[in-house]
């Protein structure tokens, strides 16, 4: 047998014993390592950390495709994000970005379409960018849609409606697009919703005594906040003043394990916090099992909720992109066409999302949309009921 022959027949034999590589694809995510989330984004990129992880060595390793996470600290500013993007393009060439908030949502959903790179983010939407045939997607539907779902929950059984106070920024566009969600829910149906009065305050007011006095004035059942953490801790402060109560709705970014960084928890009870992921203390959630199997690091917790949240859905996105175009052809374009081609299951989520679908009509998901919601109740943080409140429709404000 000739050199040549031996040479032949060891590398097919190598060939053969050696599995094919896998089709690597990269998807990329925003972090805010150095601004006002810093202290919550060690847990938030352990959550995409570990989805990444699981994903890899549960699923992709039997498609043949990996998965590169690649996390870049954009500070959370529009013009880091401005800055660094070209460069992410170019180097990494990422399948799906994994936007954090407002600053990747303004500087790239305009150039998204034509970058053939879609962006999914874990915070929720505002009416603002309610626009079809973009690129920019969310796990979550809008402010609105979340806080209506608690508020369709609390006016159950009620005799007349649900009177709801607000307390927001007015110089913040998404914080007075939230407010402007749920007048137009109270619009739709004033049989089950009134809004009494808007207040409005500085992102960190001093004192919002002033505000509250005038809100209560019209004996609101909750008192809607859904702007920063300094707002709720002063509002609590305010009625504390006033010797009087009510519950405050909170969201995710200023919500009630915020707040009780600030103020203890059994000064928050009855307290809420709505949104439409898995409550983190949620009872049989596999997505948290799968975290806690698979973290190297961060603790479980809202945040940590949100970003697994994030990653289950865009790595079912990719399995779809695969079934579709094959292994080896996973492309942006490929990606976006399966986010809006397929249904993703609340089982295939992992319980940490409801069952979604989307189109191109809107950048978060359509038809029968689920929220959930946290209250304080004897002192302690957990969810208000087990199963997913219904979201009523709301028209486009």
């Amino acid at each position: 047998m000739t050199i040549r022959t031996l040479l032949a027949t060891g590398a097919a034999a190598l060939a053969f014993a050696t599995p094919a590589l896998a089709a690597e694809y990269t998807i990329t995510a925003s972090a805010d390592y150095s601004g006002p989330f810093a202290d919550v984004m060690p847990d938030a990129m352990a959550g995409l950390n570990a989805i990444v992880d699981y994903w890899n060595a549960e699923v992709g390793e039997g498609l043949g495709v990996e998965v590169d996470l690649k996390i870049y600290d954009m500070r959370y500013d529009s013009a880091v994000v401005a800055r660094t993007w070209p460069s992410i393009l170019a180097s990494d060439k990422p399948v799906m970005h994994l936007g954090f908030g407002s600053p990747d949502l303004v500087t790239l959903m305009g150039r998204l379409p034509q970058d053939k790179v879609p962006m999914l983010l874990g915070t929720a939407m505002v009416g603002l960018v309610w626009k079809p045939d973009g690129w920019h997607f969310s796990i979550r539907p809008t402010y609105s849609h979340e806080f209506a779902g608690l508020f369709n929950h609390l006016a159950e059984g009620r005799d007349g409606p649900l009177k709801i106070a607000a307390i927001s920024t007015q110089n913040q566009a998404g914080f007075v697009d939230q407010v402007n969600g749920v007048k137009a829910l109270a619009d739709q149906d004033p049989g089950r919703f009134v809004i009494t009065s808007t207040q409005w305050a500085e992102t960190a007011p001093v004192s919002l005594t002033a505000q509250v006095r005038a809100a209560l004035a019209d004996t609101p059942d909750v008192l809607l906040i859904g702007g920063t953490t300094a707002q709720v801790v002063a509002a609590t402060k305010a009625m504390d003043e006033l010797g009087t109560r009510i519950p405050i709705v909170t969201s995710t970014h200023n919500g009630l394990s915020e707040v009780s960084k600030g103020i203890a928890l059994e000064n928050l009870e009855g307290f809420y916090s709505a949104f439409s992921f898995a409550a983190p203390e949620k009872q049989d959630l596999p997505l948290r099992d799968v975290f806690e199997a698979h973290k190297s690091d961060g603790g479980w917790g809202t945040i940590t909720a949100q970003a697994s949240a994030q990653a289950i859905l865009a790595l079912r996105v990719l399995e779809r992109a695969v079934a579709d175009v094959g292994a080896d052809n996973v492309t942006g374009q490929a990606m976006y066409d399966a986010l809006l081609a397929h249904d993703y299951s609340e089982a295939e989520l992992l319980g940490g999302l409801p069952s979604l679908d989307f189109d191109n009509s809107a950048p978060f998901p359509i038809g029968a949309l689920k929220a959930t919601a946290e209250v304080v109740k004897d002192g302690v943080i957990t969810t208000v009921q087990s199963d997913w409140f219904d979201v009523p429709q709301i028209e486009k404000w």
